[in-house]
């Protein structure tokens, strides 16, 4: 079984000698070239090689030792003020008593998803709350040398090392934000589990595809992947599609399995489950509890092992104090182990990789992989050549594939949208530039017969900003001309609350919500009123 490599960070010497006489069994990054290990080298005595001091020496280390699997830092450093790292502390001795919570800032910035254990002697609240802050994966309290527990460190640099290994599924784009970079290493252990999983996050943030492509391949189970939107299923149906039905239950009813019986064995990903029904809480509440199911009509119960995801857009304990959703149940859900995926604009760090990602799964379609398999011939690209994006003046474009390029003032305005619609809409931009750009230039080139076409594809300028003004302007609509004021009024609001209702699916408390702040019952109904005061109806805005 591999040993996890060390790299320890420490102005002074102390945890490097206790971690070197206590915990021989992990290998330990240095910074020399000898092969070690340091306790058996004959230049040990007064080396300071042996691990890093400072942020600088710190990425000097981990340069030379990539293969680095965990880092042990120190939290509070005596360093002079020119060797300390970035802070936004203005108080020098603050500065010095969390300057491990600044190097992990900075390190988080160039690999986040390398494990770190803080470790310190002072055990107060703020520390271990600061250092939560900034993704720490474990904090260790020592009581001084005396009180050293290897075993206890040992545990922890295990637990780490072991949520740090790759997830198996290369079609999620993780990207390099801090924030997913937790992400990742916190699914690396809880999907693992038999604990259920609660999915936060905006719409368009990815949840289903990460339950998918990341939670259910991990997990290790065997059985199938079975997945229930409960806002496309009227009420009245929502247990028998959960926990199946016999013949004659209801009418129409036949004997078939629920949900749960489908997923025996595998993951069962319940998305909106904030429209599930009361009742049908209540039966999925015993279920969990028992594991067990009983179809509608019948009385014999039906053992399941499934590993539940559920996820949703909404405030769940809001709807737990407006009496829609059940507290028990949202225990059980386990919210302490929750998994919230940021939106888009709080990870533009990821930006380009997304963009790289979503533009080569725009010719996953067949159609589209003629388009571009044509130009391809025309440009006398290799077979199996790449697909990539580059921002002129950044990165290469790709060396032996086709090369989609974004002016920096494209890319800049791309980092300035808001993206409401999140990687949902970001996929729609992108697939779009790449096939309008593609499609130009195939006919420009097949005017041009005598040449061999460009690899190199410039997008647009105008297309960019139609393809974003197009998003924007779903949200800032221009009313038609009116006899009165109060009539180009009631538009706008008419279209508003229609644009809410699709975004949210018809959720009324959530568009209440985005609309007074408020998502309790009472804030629901005015908005439901007034969306029937405007002569809107449900089944007329909801999408097909």
């Amino acid at each position: 079984m591999k040993r996890a490599k060390l790299l320890i960070v420490d102005d002074r010497d102390r945890y490097v000698e206790l971690c070197h006489a206590l915990l021989r069994d992990n290998d330990y990054a240095t910074r020399c070239a000898e092969p070690g290990p340091c306790w058996t080298c004959p230049k040990r005595p007064g080396c300071e090689l042996t691990h890093a001091h400072d942020l600088t020496e710190a990425r000097e280390a981990l340069d030379r030792n990539p293969d680095v699997d965990v880092v042990l830092m120190d939290l509070a450093f005596e360093l002079p003020e020119g060797r300390l790292a970035p802070s936004e502390e203005r108080d020098l001795e603050r500065r010095r008593a969390v300057q491990g919570l600044d190097i992990l800032r900075a390190l988080r910035r160039d690999r986040p998803r390398l494990p770190v254990v803080l470790m310190t002697e002072r055990a107060t609240l703020d520390y271990a709350d600061a250092a939560d802050s900034v993704a720490a994966d474990e904090y260790l309290t020592l009581a001084g040398a005396d009180a050293f527990d290897a075993r206890a460190l040992a545990l922890l640099i295990e637990r780490s090392f072991a949520r740090s290994v790759d997830l198996p599924d290369a079609r999620y784009v993780w990207g390099d934000s801090g924030a997913m970079g937790r992400l990742q290493r916190d699914l690396s252990t809880l999907a693992r589990t038999s604990l259920p999983l609660l999915l936060l996050g905006e719409t368009g943030t990815g949840k289903s595809r990460l339950a998918s492509q990341v939670i259910h391949p991990t997990s290790g189970r065997r059985g199938g992947f079975v997945t229930i939107d409960l806002s496309a299923i009227p009420s009245a149906l929502v247990p028998a599609e959960l926990f199946g039905s016999a013949r004659g239950a209801f009418s129409g009813a036949v004997d078939r399995a629920g949900a749960f019986e489908a997923a025996n064995g595998g993951t069962l990903f319940l998305d909106e489950i904030g429209n599930l029904p009361l009742e049908a809480q209540r039966v999925l509440l015993v279920a969990l509890d028992r594991g067990e199911v009983t179809r509608l009509g019948e009385t014999r119960t039906r053992p399941i092992d499934v590993k539940l995801v559920a996820a949703t857009n909404g405030d769940l304990r809001g709807a737990v104090r407006a009496g829609t959703f059940r507290a028990d149940l949202l225990a059980r859900l386990n919210p302490s182990v929750r998994i919230e995926l940021p939106p888009l604009r709080e990870r533009l760090e990821d930006l380009p990789r997304l963009l790289t990602h979503f533009v080569r799964n725009a010719f996953e379609r067949a159609s589209d992989r003629v388009l571009l398999d044509e130009y391809a011939r025309l440009a006398h690209l290799p077979t199996g050549h790449a697909v990539d994006v580059a921002v002129a003046g950044g990165r290469d474009a790709a060396e032996a594939g086709l090369c989609f390029t974004l002016d920096r003032a494209s890319f800049r305005e791309l980092r300035a949208h808001a993206w409401p619609g999140n990687l949902r809409e970001l996929r729609s931009v992108a697939s779009t530039l790449a096939l309008l750009t593609l499609a130009d230039a195939s006919a420009l080139a097949q005017r041009k017969e005598a040449e061999v076409a460009p690899r190199e594809l410039p997008v647009p300028r105008r297309l960019v900003r139609e393809l974003i003004g197009a998003h924007v302007a779903e949200g800032t609509r221009s009313a038609a001309p009116a006899p009165t004021l109060h009539a180009v009024a009631r538009q706008l609001e008419r279209d508003h609350y229609e644009r809410l209702f699709e975004e949210t699916r018809g959720d009324f408390a959530q568009m209440a919500r985005r609309l007074i702040g408020t998502a309790d019952a009472s804030a629901a109904r005015k908005v439901r009123l007034r969306y029937n005061q405007l002569g809107l109806r449900v089944r007329r805005s909801t999408k097909s």
